[in-house]
């Protein structure tokens, strides 16, 4: 993405804060917007930035966060869409963890038809995450999957090759794995 470096986080649990504590990781210096909508985020701002040493900033609107942030972790508990598209930096990868059950949905369908989607595991999330939701509406078919995370971590197909929207779809697979991947390395290497 060059020179853009804010990032947003949608919900602000225990799963951003391990997405946050990822994001510093590869972006060091990156500027963090938050917005919950049970009204943790003053306190998961305060937070994170004590523990992280970059800025982060309590934002009043999930339309205002949206606006503010080329990257947009989602991770709310509910069945309701939590953005919307005309929020959406045309640039924007929206990394979705928080559809993870049939009864979900955070992204809305034609945010998810606009993009270049990449899925943890299409066989997943089309019947627990976000994809699910376009397949039922017909907004998307299965062909439309741009890849799955594995191909492009392998090299196979190409990640951002510009300023598109880009939606990643993880419902626990590819994000889990990783996870204890890394662990393993860590305790084993």
């Amino acid at each position: 993405l060059g020179s853009t470096n804010t990032i947003g986080f949608v919900g602000c649990g225990a799963i951003a804060r391990v997405m946050a504590r990822a994001a510093k990781a590869i972006r060091p210096d990156f500027k963090g917007l938050c917005w919950a909508p049970d009204g943790s985020h003053e306190t998961f701002a305060a937070d994170m930035e004590a523990e992280l040493g970059v800025p982060f900033e309590a934002i009043d609107t999930a339309a205002e966060m949206c606006k503010g942030s080329d990257v947009i972790y989602t991770q709310t508990p509910g069945g309701t869409t939590c953005l919307e598209k005309s929020w959406l930096k045309p640039h924007a990868t929206i990394i979705c963890s928080g559809s993870d059950q049939p009864t979900k949905q955070e992204i809305p369908t034609d945010v998810l038809s606009a993009s270049k989607y990449v899925s943890d595991l299409t066989k997943q999330t089309s019947k627990v995450g976000e994809l699910r939701s376009a397949l039922a509406d017909g907004t998307m078919k299965m062909e439309d999957v741009y890849a799955e995370l594995g191909e492009i971590c392998n090299g196979s197909k190409p990640g951002r090759e510009g300023k598109e929207l880009i939606v990643c779809d993880l419902t626990g697979t590819g994000a889990q794995d990783a996870a204890i991947g890394q662990v393993a390395w860590d305790k084993l290497g």
